[in-house]
């Protein structure tokens, strides 16, 4: 299953994409929208990357490492305990949901609710809907200049959408797919063609 796209010099790449799913914020978990100035989390800490190396027995080794500005992200070190630069990338960010940001599910009219979480065309106010957010997500992945082995840290519906745009489908399709935190995905590009390689394997020591 793979997700064509015109093919630039840009797209043309090789690349092996890794994502790894951050832990949410408590209150997320507890039944509310993320507040503002949430962010998620990573329980690796600086082994992150030497975790990755460690998973099945393979060696990534990424040469670029982005990260949402929605997620806690630690001085990660390489294998070799090299300090990792890491790009903050507002694009990569969780759904915005405007001024419903921090709001407890359970204080959500129902129908309300229900839009939310079923119509792929509902916004909260000033924030955006499930297809807005899969269209950034998908434009993103088209535009960015990334080639070689890269890693993205970002929370799970993050990853999920990156999915969706790889496997060729809607927002719709997002509620189908599973990505637990502190998981790893891989996505790989060869000639402009997507591949969802593996999705939600658990990182040693998370689950």
């Amino acid at each position: 299953m793979t997700a064509s796209a015109p093919v630039s010099a840009r797209s043309s790449k090789p690349l092996r994409l890794y994502g790894v799913a951050a832990h949410l914020p408590q209150a997320v978990r507890q039944g509310s929208l993320p507040a503002r100035d949430e962010r998620g989390f990573f329980r690796h800490g600086p082994s992150l990357v030497s975790s990755l190396t460690q998973w099945g027995g393979g060696d990534v080794r990424p040469s670029v490492v982005l990260a949402a500005d929605d997620v806690e992200v630690p001085g990660l070190v390489s294998p070799e305990g090299v300090l990792l630069a890491v790009q903050c990338v507002p694009a990569l960010c969780d759904r915005a949901y405007g001024a419903w940001h921090g709001q407890a599910l359970r204080d959500i009219a129902a129908e309300k609710l229900a839009a939310l979480l079923q119509d792929t065309d509902f916004a909260p106010p000033g924030g955006e809907s499930a297809r807005q957010f899969q269209a950034r997500i998908g434009a993103w992945a088209e535009g960015a200049d990334l080639h070689g082995t890269a890693l993205f840290l970002a929370r799970p519906a993050v990853v999920r959408a990156m999915a969706v745009h790889v496997l060729g489908g809607d927002s719709a399709l997002t509620q189908k797919l599973d990505c637990a935190p502190g998981t790893l995905s891989l996505f790989t590009r060869q000639g402009g063609d997507w591949r969802l390689r593996m999705m939600g394997a658990p990182l040693g020591g998370e689950n």
